[in-house]
């Protein structure tokens, strides 16, 4: 029974990084140039988004998506400990559905805020999104859905972040 279990946890748990790996392959293609976008600032100010000279993530989320409202928090703690990681917020349909999220999460650090043009260009099947940039704003990794927190941390030291 027990050696069931295990079997079909790990098999729930390769389709679900597998189906994100999938819904990835639909976003902006590995290798070519990041697009870029002056994105503003919830609090004020803006920002162009990927930056220049870093790898990063930019975790693409919408206020309204239930599995970004699990994971944001533990994407804002790598944020926290020195990587670069940008909040971008997209699919809304005003300021204040992102301030009602952002209520649940009053510990975030900047959250910049995307536009529709903006998910078109990275082409976002599904949300959150995460795309890794590399320092010459190359695309070098995409995935779409859920992702623990060791996995995420696991995905972003794979590719230097």
């Amino acid at each position: 029974m027990l050696k069931q279990g295990v079997i079909w946890v790990v098999i729930l748990g390769l389709a679900i990084w597998g189906g994100g790996w999938l819904r990835g392959l639909a976003m902006t293609p590995v290798g070519e140039p990041a697009p870029h976008a002056i994105v503003a600032g919830w609090e004020g100010g803006s920002q162009a988004l990927p930056q220049a000279g870093q790898r990063q993530l930019l975790y693409l989320f919408a206020p309204w998506c239930q599995i970004c409202d699990l994971t944001i928090d533990h994407v804002d703690a790598l944020r926290e400990s020195g990587r670069a990681v940008h909040l971008v917020a997209l699919s809304f349909e005003d300021r204040a559905e992102v301030a009602e999220f952002l209520d649940g999460h009053p510990e975030l650090g900047p959250v910049w805020l995307g536009n529709n043009q903006l998910a078109r260009d990275y082409q976002v099947p599904a949300f959150p999104a995460y795309v890794i940039v590399d320092e010459e704003g190359s695309v070098l990794a995409r995935r779409v859905g859920y992702l623990p927190g060791w996995a995420l941390r696991l995905y972003l030291a794979w590719y230097g972040v």
